[in-house]
């Protein structure tokens, strides 16, 4: 069954994926991060994803960034989202230019939004999760 992007139930379903693969996030370290996912369309949406230890704890949907203490929030485009998703499903994992930590340092074309430098840190430190948190989407069917 196809799942929308963006939604709560596709960060969700990542989740489930992480979750179930506790070996391959071992691997990698803890991750304690709580992230912003703002996803700049004709109705922006922002969605708090909480992460401890092994496992993504919490997907949530916001109003605003204030009704979450985010460490930080990765802000794009929707194309560019689904830019990613798509390398991601024809490869099995994000081709060079559309990692996370491309994406957000070459051309800056994703923001990484923060207030506290500690928050930016986070996103560097955990960025091997974060990264393979959004490739296990190469096992969904995305609308």
């Amino acid at each position: 069954m196809a799942v929308k992007f963006p939604s709560v139930e596709f960060f969700r379903e990542l989740a489930g994926l992480m979750n179930g693969d506790r070996p391959t996030f071992e691997k990698l370290g803890f991750c304690d991060v709580v992230m912003g996912v703002r996803v700049e369309a004709p109705t922006p949406r922002l969605f708090a994803l909480t992460f401890e230890v092994f496992e993504c704890t919490d997907v949530r949907e916001l109003e605003s960034p204030a009704d979450a203490e985010l460490d930080f929030t990765l802000d794009a485009p929707l194309a560019l989202w689904r830019e990613m998703l798509e390398s991601i499903a024809k490869n099995g994992r994000a081709e060079p230019r559309y990692t996370l930590n491309s994406l957000s340092h070459l051309g800056d074309r994703m923001k990484v939004v923060y207030d506290d430098p500690e928050g930016h840190d986070k996103l560097y430190r955990f960025m091997a999760t974060l990264q393979e948190y959004f490739d296990k989407s190469s096992q969904l069917e995305i609308e």
